[in-house]
């Protein structure tokens, strides 16, 4: 059984102001967001994958391998996981392995490094998925990265337990081609998110053994905040999400929402809790159990997050319109 040996998290320190977007473009309603955590124009899921992956490592070299996990590399036609591996100065030949997909990308990737025989594995879920103009206001388009050092073996602070599963072929968020901005049905979204992620954390109970009202805390991804409420349906209790939520401070961080959950959950957690991981994209729910056994290695993330620059609505624009298709 795998393991968490270490883990790292990165918010960007500027904060667009959700609400002046909503009126500058007429959208009525009060901000689904206080704000949302922006990328400066020197940053981008590179940058903050980097940092991520920095405070997970500690230090450390001698990684087997790196996954990164992405729905918006800065680049394409290139591995970004051996990029990082580069920056952070890994042992040569560690194994580079690029995952894209879905915002519960970082589960697929726990699954993967469970069961790769070369050390350890360095996992990075990094994201910037932008969305323009007046859509920012239903995607809530934000940044951020998490890191996690898995090992196969049992040497870690935690446990990764087993994995659940549920899916349906369903279009909520998605993108053509090269198009650089994510076509979003909230409807869709929020029923497929519903549905699935109920199916997913009952698959689990028959796994784990355990009601998912007994585990101390529910890590799931965010793309809105009416996704959190609607896991009440799923049996998941509000005291659950407690330390865990933050979609309403700064935003939707994509593929490293889960990421930025379970790193919530695990500097709050204390030896005997267990948590679950709960990611949901492209209509595929992942839950997966993490039991705690000893004090994990707590990284600060609730104050990343607390931490905010606003910046102008004018500086915003600046720095997200075209910023997919030019060098920055």
């Amino acid at each position: 059984m795998a393991s968490l040996r270490s883990y790292g998290s990165y918010v960007p320190q500027y904060r667009a102001p959700l609400g002046e977007i909503q009126k500058f473009y007429g959208r009525p309603g009060r901000p689904r967001a206080v704000a949302l955590a922006t990328p400066a124009l020197d940053e981008d899921t590179l940058t903050m994958a980097f940092e991520a992956g920095r405070e997970a490592l500690n230090g450390e070299r001698g990684v087997g391998a790196v996954i990164t996990v992405t729905q918006a590399p800065p680049f394409g036609l290139r591995k970004m996981s051996a990029t990082i591996a580069r920056a952070l100065r890994l042992d040569d030949g560690a194994l580079a392995i690029d995952l894209s997909a879905h915002a519960a990308g970082l589960l697929d990737a726990f699954r993967i490094a469970s069961v790769l025989d070369v050390g350890p594995t360095l996992v990075v879920a990094t994201d910037h998925l932008v969305s323009y103009r007046d859509r920012v206001a239903d995607m809530l388009s934000a940044g951020a990265a998490t890191a996690f050092l898995v090992s196969g073996g049992d040497d870690g602070f935690a446990t990764l337990g087993p994995q659940a599963r549920a899916s349906s072929e369903v279009y909520d968020v998605w993108r053509l081609g090269t198009e650089p901005e994510p076509r979003y049905r909230m409807e869709v979204l929020f029923d497929s998110y519903a549905s699935n992620t109920t199916q997913a954390l009952k698959n689990l109970e028959g796994l784990a053994g355990r009601p998912t009202a007994e585990y101390s805390a529910v890590c799931a991804s965010q793309p809105h905040p009416q996704t959190l409420r609607g896991l009440g349906k799923a049996g998941v209790q509000a005291a659950q999400l407690e330390k865990t939520s933050f979609i309403a401070e700064i935003g939707n961080v994509g593929a490293a929402s889960v990421g930025l959950a379970l790193a919530l959950g695990l500097d709050h957690a204390s030896p005997g809790d267990n948590l679950v991981a709960l990611g949901y994209g492209g209509g595929e729910a992942i839950a997966q159990s993490v039991a705690v056994i000893s004090a994990p290695p707590a990284v600060g993330t609730r104050e990343k997050i607390d931490k905010g620059e606003t910046i102008a609505l004018g500086t915003y624009y600046r720095w997200t319109e075209g910023r997919q298709q030019q060098p920055h």
